[in-house]
């Protein structure tokens, strides 16, 4: 094989072989798989939170508006499970919006703790930080949600929490921009909207 053919097939090979990792990466850091972490593991990080509210909150806030994209996707209403259109993310950020604020109501029967409430709040405050912003704009939710949920679940640990919030979000956007899906105006559009979303949350009871 002549030297050029051979560079070209390396090449190729390197470019599927990113490919593949950076699809993993999209899949694994996707916006229900982070929210669901943080909203599950709320029991170990927040005293006071039971393992059956940190359930209710991850059903409702991330577990319903997920099954209701797959529902719309298998009937052709939207394009794909990420919800790459962004004309069609509108009406989905306000329904899981409206799941969310149904899922807290159970929360306030169920009595559960103020900082469960806060961190459901803050995930609300990143979705509607993402909806007005995809009204007019293509913003990488999944980047918005991997800054959020990496600061929430990393920022605590010391020396190097930041670090790896920083490369979880890093991660999750170079998925996004390899793919095709985002650009890195985009992905940084999204890392802002999740830091300030945290900050936000912060400022919540």
């Amino acid at each position: 094989m002549p030297e050029t053919e051979q560079i070209a097939t390396t090449t190729t090979s390197a470019s599927s072989a990113a490919t593949r990792v950076a699809r993993i990466v999209t899949e694994t850091s996707a916006p229900a798989v982070l929210v669901g972490i943080l909203l599950l593991l709320q029991p170990l990080l927040s005293p006071g939170v039971t393992w059956l509210q940190g359930i209710v909150a991850a059903l409702f806030t991330v577990g319903l508006p997920f099954a209701g994209i797959l529902w719309l996707k298998r009937r052709g209403r939207v394009t794909d499970h990420h919800v790459g259109v962004r004309t069609q993310r509108a009406p989905i950020l306000a329904a899981s919006a409206v799941s969310l604020g149904i899922g807290a109501l159970i929360l306030v029967l169920l009595d559960a703790p103020a900082e469960l409430f806060g961190e459901i709040g803050g995930v609300f405050i990143g979705m509607m930080l993402c909806l007005a912003a995809n009204l007019v704009w293509k913003l990488s939710v999944h980047s918005a949600v991997a800054a959020y949920v990496g600061l929430a679940l990393l920022a605590p640990i010391p020396a190097v929490g930041a670090a790896l919030a920083l490369l979880l979000a890093s991660a999750t956007g170079w998925s996004r921009v390899k793919l095709g899906d985002h650009t890195p105006t985009q992905v940084l559009a999204g890392h802002l909207a999740g830091c300030l979303a945290f900050a936000a949350a912060m400022l919540l009871p």
